[in-house]
């Protein structure tokens, strides 16, 4: 019996517009709702963002309903539909057969009845529905997990991780998230089965656990990793790390962020573990690129370590050290020091834009310049240095951005270095 409990105005909201498409389904004779995040989001009070859809429709017969198409995995049941410029995926309702790989089912079936397709879901909060009209259905006590703010396993919890581990880290990343506890049979299952989370890719396990280190709650619900030992068997923490002292750590820094209404970003999240896990720059690049990030976003994440390692050595960054680094990047570690009281002041992006150069593009004078100076027919790494030097020189304002002060600078510097060779020949 499904379990309908209140009713959503949909109005102002994304279910608005996209309910257009669960009216056309209807019409063609098909069942159709909202289903997942977006509808515990909705009842959390919470933005909403993508609006997922499960039907009672096949793959091939949502095709024949609408004209915009495309195809993200039929043998999955997935269709996605284009309307109005936006796309919306639409799942076919499905029951799922084993999971030998404890990543994807070996088979998926197909079904005509909403109830048996949540039964495959994660979490009660996340196995709820809405009808076209606002109406909620609910199969599992979802929406009275909600009020007691629970995460609990739909059925039976074991069962549940053994089917896709990254069920797991999704359960420690909605603790952090929504500041929910986690169900006891489903924290025992989450301890036992934790040596799994190995088969799972490291793509999908950095997605979940930047969004765990992320979390709004992530200073009072963090324990649920330590205490699950799942890091253990992810790279960098099966080495002696002492992850309650590293995420202690991240917690308190977490918090100063939340207190200030300051958001604690990705990059800021991974730049801080590195330093609390004691890794050196080389290690913390080789830890990055083992959880599979961008090679833009360790970039990011190094330049922010080598900032930190900067001040806690200097107590102040030089024009030099503000010249190398982004705007972003000096923001985000300034901010970083200012919210833990490691700095009294906002003053690195002023510093940055009172520079003489903003880059080295912004010399006037270039190697061809050099050349043509210096009378030379080929390049030499002779030139390389003479810029690397102007740019110094230049930064440190002892020389001003003048084509001919940089030309007497750089006749100079080529004269010494002629003698000095001359000297040794």
């Amino acid at each position: 019996m499904r379990r309908l409990f209140m009713h959503v105005d949909f109005k102002h909201t994304p279910f608005e517009k996209a309910s257009y498409l669960l009216e056309q389904l209807e019409k063609a004779g098909y069942e159709a709702y909202f289903v997942g995040g977006s509808v515990r989001d909705t009842l959390l009070s919470l933005p909403i963002h993508d609006v997922d859809i499960a039907s009672s429709a096949t793959p091939d017969e949502v095709e024949t309903v609408f004209n915009h198409t495309i195809d993200l995995g039929k043998e999955h049941g997935t269709i996605l539909v284009m309307y109005e410029k936006e796309g919306y995926e639409i799942t076919t309702f499905r029951t799922e057969g084993e999971y030998s790989d404890s990543r994807r089912p070996d088979q998926v079936f197909f079904v005509r009845n909403l109830k048996e397709d949540t039964l495959r879901r994660d979490f009660t909060i996340n196995a709820l529905a809405f009808d076209r009209k606002g109406q909620l259905y609910d199969y599992h006590n979802g929406q009275e997990d909600l009020q007691k703010k629970l995460i609990r396993a739909v059925g039976n919890p074991d069962q549940r991780f053994e089917e896709d581990a990254l069920r797991m880290f999704r359960a420690v990343r909605f603790a952090t998230q929504l500041g929910f506890e986690i169900e006891k049979e489903t924290v025992k299952a989450l301890k036992t089965l934790a040596p799994t989370i190995e088969l799972i890719s490291m793509e999908r396990n950095r997605v979940e656990f930047s969004k765990y280190l992320t979390g709004k709650y992530f200073k009072s619900h963090y324990y649920y990793l330590v205490d699950s030992q799942l890091l253990t068997y992810l790279p960098f923490f099966d080495n002696g790390i002492l992850l309650e002292e590293v995420f202690h750590s991240l917690a308190k820094d977490s918090a100063y962020y939340i207190e200030n209404d300051a958001e604690l970003t990705e990059e800021m999240a991974w730049c801080l573990l590195t330093i609390y896990m004691g890794l050196t720059i080389k290690q913390a690049k080789s830890f990055l690129k083992r959880w599979t990030h961008s090679n833009a976003f360790i970039t990011t994440v190094v330049h922010l370590r080598l900032l930190y390692d900067h001040y806690q050595e200097n107590k102040q960054w030089s024009n030099e050290i503000v010249y190398q680094y982004t705007k972003e990047e000096l923001f985000l570690m300034e901010e970083y020091l200012n919210l833990t009281h490691q700095k009294e002041s906002y003053t690195a992006l002023l510093q940055k834009e009172q520079l003489p150069i903003q880059k080295r593009q912004d010399i006037l004078i270039n190697g061809k310049d050099i050349m043509e100076l210096l009378n030379m027919t080929k390049g030499s790494a002779l030139i390389g240095q003479l810029l690397n030097q102007v740019e110094q020189q230049i930064l440190s304002h002892q020389l001003k951005n003048n084509p001919r002060e940089i030309e007497q600078f750089i006749l100079q510097k080529a004269n010494h270095m002629k003698e000095r060779k001359q000297s040794f020949d």
